[in-house]
């Protein structure tokens, strides 16, 4: 669902210097029947003239020539066998055609394209319990307007027709209630453009789990105790009636235990301590802590923060530190940082390096800790959390600002030069300003630091 790209135009046989210099880090996301990339590192919103440029000359290209690759699965090649699928996916996506034919050009060509869909083989078992809503009435569109919450009861089939328009959509609302925690699992069989999300009661709701529309394909995951729910809506804004087959659609819930062991750091309170360097976790089993996360940190796609893991981080130096899962991430991930457990959020970040990985800076003070969590976007997998001090000097020997192991005209030159800014680590005495009083620690300390 969320990844970055850089249309890269070629001019002469060269990348263009203006896309070298000018790329841009963009959101995907379904909205109106065109899946548009949402910019997230820009100080204005997506309509600026960069992206309005970008797309432009992106969709120059999108009208390449079939290439030999298969439309239906991934590939290193531009474009795909089939025109029409081409056509109607690189004009969507341009990536598709001016770089490789990759899963999300794969995934978006199995919505839109009837060559993927395979739709004559497909057969939709008839529902035990038809949906009662009349169709096309009373829109259950979010979480603040549902209506009819049907129940789901495990091994049963539901059946149900999810409508759609140019303006409007079907949202259909399922439930279940747990006395203990279940591996929950959703099997959808459809012929349209449909998909499924399991996600918790709360509104509005966090993503637990989310799968592609297929005949069939199966969602799952291990849910807690209480209430569950499940929404089926239409993937795209498209005159789909509830006459067209194509709205139709029937699910079944069937129940596991769940035999997931638990992360021994899967709440703030569990926080496993950390140091400088890298450390490897896995995820996958993680559950999700509904810790607040404040509009700022939304970079185009919202706020949802899944699967989450907890660190606590204790400062050996003070100044300016990084939090990173840049190293091969395995999935879309989030990170952010806060000062205690539900206390003041230091930072945060969602796609920094490559789409899928985070990596935001903090400021810390010698001795202070601050609680790191990493998460995904309704999955988790084996990643990697790196911490590496940007700026810091020694707790031991403040006054060693460049960190050379002596107190000499380098650190008063970086003094000077930072001389009446707001904190940071050339503020020695933490009076929140770097003055004069800092320079005189710094004079009065002129040596080796073990002196």
């Amino acid at each position: 669902m969320n990844r970055h790209i850089a249309c890269l135009l070629k001019q002469n046989g060269k990348l263009s210097e203006f896309m070298r210099s000018h790329t841009i880090s963009c959101k995907c996301k379904v909205q109106q029947g065109l899946i548009m990339r949402h910019p997230h590192k820009q100080p204005l919103t997506y309509c600026n003239a960069l992206l309005l440029l970008t797309l432009a000359l992106c969709y120059a290209l999108s009208t390449a020539q079939a290439q030999d690759g298969p439309c239906c699965s991934a590939h290193d090649g531009k474009g795909c066998m089939s025109q029409d699928c081409n056509d109607t996916v690189c004009q969507l996506d341009p990536f598709c055609c001016s770089m490789s034919w990759d899963e999300r050009c794969a995934l978006e060509a199995s919505v839109l394209c009837e060559a993927c869909r395979a739709t004559s083989a497909c057969d939709v078992p008839t529902a035990d319990i038809e949906e009662l809503t009349p169709c096309e009435f009373g829109l259950p569109l979010d979480c603040t307007t549902i209506q009819n919450i049907r129940t789901l009861i495990p091994g049963l089939k539901l059946g149900g027709r999810a409508w759609s328009s140019e303006t409007s959509r079907d949202v259909d609302w399922f439930e279940i209630s747990l006395d203990e925690p279940q591996m929950l699992r959703i099997e959808l069989w459809t012929k349209g453009s449909i998909g499924v999300a399991i996600v918790d009661d709360q509104c509005p709701p966090t993503t637990l789990a989310e799968g592609v529309d297929g005949c069939s394909s199966i969602t799952q995951t291990c849910v807690p105790a209480g209430i569950t729910r499940i929404t089926v809506r239409s993937l795209l804004f498209e005159n789909c009636s509830c006459e067209d087959d194509r709205a139709r659609y029937t699910i079944q819930a069937t129940l596991a235990p769940c035999t997931l062991m638990r992360l021994v750091n899967d709440r703030c309170d569990m926080a496993l301590p950390i140091g400088v360097g890298q450390i490897f976790t896995d995820t996958t089993n993680a559950t999700t802590e509904p810790t607040w996360l404040p509009s700022s940190c939304d970079e185009g796609a919202g706020l949802a923060f899944t699967h989450d893991a907890w660190f606590s981080f204790t400062a050996n130096a003070s100044g300016i530190f990084q939090a990173s899962t840049c190293v091969a991430p395995t999935f879309d991930s989030r990170l952010a940082v806060y000062a205690d457990c539900g206390g003041d959020l230091l930072a945060c970040s969602d796609d920094a390096c490559d789409g899928v990985g985070s990596r935001t800076e903090f400021q810390m003070y010698c001795g202070a800790t601050a609680l790191i969590r990493i998460g995904g976007w309704g999955t988790g997998g084996p990643i990697t959390l790196s911490i590496d001090p940007i700026f810091t000097v020694s707790c031991s020997c403040p006054a060693d600002l460049d960190n050379s192991g002596e107190v000499d005209t380098s650190d008063v030159a970086l003094c000077l030069l930072d001389m009446g800014n707001i904190g940071g680590p050339t503020d020695i005495d933490q009076d929140g300003e770097v003055s004069t009083a800092d320079l005189s620690i710094i004079l009065l300390s002129t040596g080796p630091c073990d002196s």
